[in-house]
C-alpha cells in the first residue's frame, strides 16, 4: 500500500486544512500514547462547510503513517468523496451515527486500549473513583454490544445512547468520545481511559473502595468546567507531535 500522497494544503480552504492537520495529529498522538490497535479503530472529523461528510483514515494504514493529505472523505452513505475507497465499515457505522445526529461534535474518537476493554466488561458500569474521573461525571453513556458494528440500523441506537454525553462506553467493545474540537475529543478519551484504568486496578485489588458522596462528584465536575478539556492540553500535545515527527502535517 502506497502511504505517500502529494501535499494537498493548496487544494482546499485553510479551515479544511486545519481540521485535517488536527485529525492527523490525533492519530499520531494516539500511537504515541499506545492506544492504537495496528490498523484498527478510528478517529474522524466533520468536513467544514458540509452537513454530514467527514474525514477518516484509509483502512490499512498504521496510525503513524497517517498525514493530513492522505485522509479520505466520505459522505453519510459511506460513499468515498475523496481518496481511495478503503473504508472500514464498522468505522463508518459508528462515526456516521454521531456525525448524522450530533452535529455539535465535530470530532469522534473510538479506541480499544487494553485497560478500557477490560473495564467495558464490568457488570454495573465503570465507577467514578478518583478526582480525574469527576471531569466526566454525568457525561458517560452506555451502549450494549451487538457484535461487529456492521449493521446500519445500529447507528440509531449509538446516537440515542450517546445523547448529550461526551463519552460512550460500548460494552464488551471499547470507548467512544466526542468533542467540538480535536483537543476536547482527545482529552475526553484521555480521562475516560484513566477512569477505566483506575476502576480495573482498584477493583482488582480486592480491597474495600471509597466511592465518595454524590455531592462531591457533582461539585468537582462543576469546578472542572473552568478547565475545559483540550483548551490547555491540545496546544502542548501538538508541540509534542511536532517535536517527535512533524510529518503528520504533510
Amino acid at each position: 500500500m502506497n502511504t505517500k500522497v502529494k501535499d494537498r494544503r493548496n487544494d482546499m480552504s485553510a479551515e479544511e486544512w486545519e481540521v485535517r492537520v488536527d485529525l492527523a495529529a490525533m492519530f499520531r498522538l494516539t500511537h504515541m500514547m499506545g492506544w492504537d490497535d495496528t490498523v484498527w479503530n478510528h478517529i474522524t472529523a466533520r468536513t467544514p462547510g458540509t452537513e454530514h461528510a467527514f474525514f477518516m483514515h484509509r483502512f490499512g494504514l498504521l496510525y503513524e503513517e497517517i498525514t493530513a493529505s492522505n485522509l479520505i472523505k466520505v459522505d453519510e452513505n459511506g460513499k468515498v468523496l475523496e481518496g481511495p475507497s478503503d473504508v472500514n465499515t464498522a468505522g463508518f457505522i459508528i462515526h456516521s451515527a454521531v456525525h448524522l445526529n450530533h452535529p455539535k461534535n465535530k470530532f469522534v474518537f473510538h479506541a480499544h486500549p487494553p485497560a478500557a476493554l477490560a473495564a467495558t466488561a464490568l457488570k454495573g458500569g465503570i465507577p467514578h473513583l478518583v478526582q480525574d474521573s469527576s471531569m466526566l461525571y454525568g457525561k458517560v453513556g452506555y451502549h450494549d454490544w451487538e457484535g461487529l458494528s456492521v449493521d446500519v440500523d445500529e447507528r440509531h441506537r449509538i446516537a440515542k445512547h450517546l445523547g448529550d454525553n461526551k463519552v460512550l462506553i460500548m460494552r464488551n467493545h471499547g470507548l467512544l468520545t466526542v468533542g467540538e474540537t480535536a483537543g476536547e475529543a482527545f482529552m475526553n478519551m484521555y480521562y475516560a481511559i484513566r477512569m477505566c484504568e483506575v476502576a480495573v486496578q482498584a477493583q482488582g485489588s480486592g480491597l474495600k473502595l471509597d466511592y465518595a458522596e454524590k455531592t462531591f462528584w457533582e461539585q468537582s465536575q462543576k469546578q472542572y468546567e473552568a478547565f475545559a478539556p483540550g483548551v490547555n492540553e491540545w496546544p502542548a500535545l501538538k508541540r509534542k507531535c511536532e517535536k517527535i515527527d512533524p510529518s503528520y502535517k504533510n
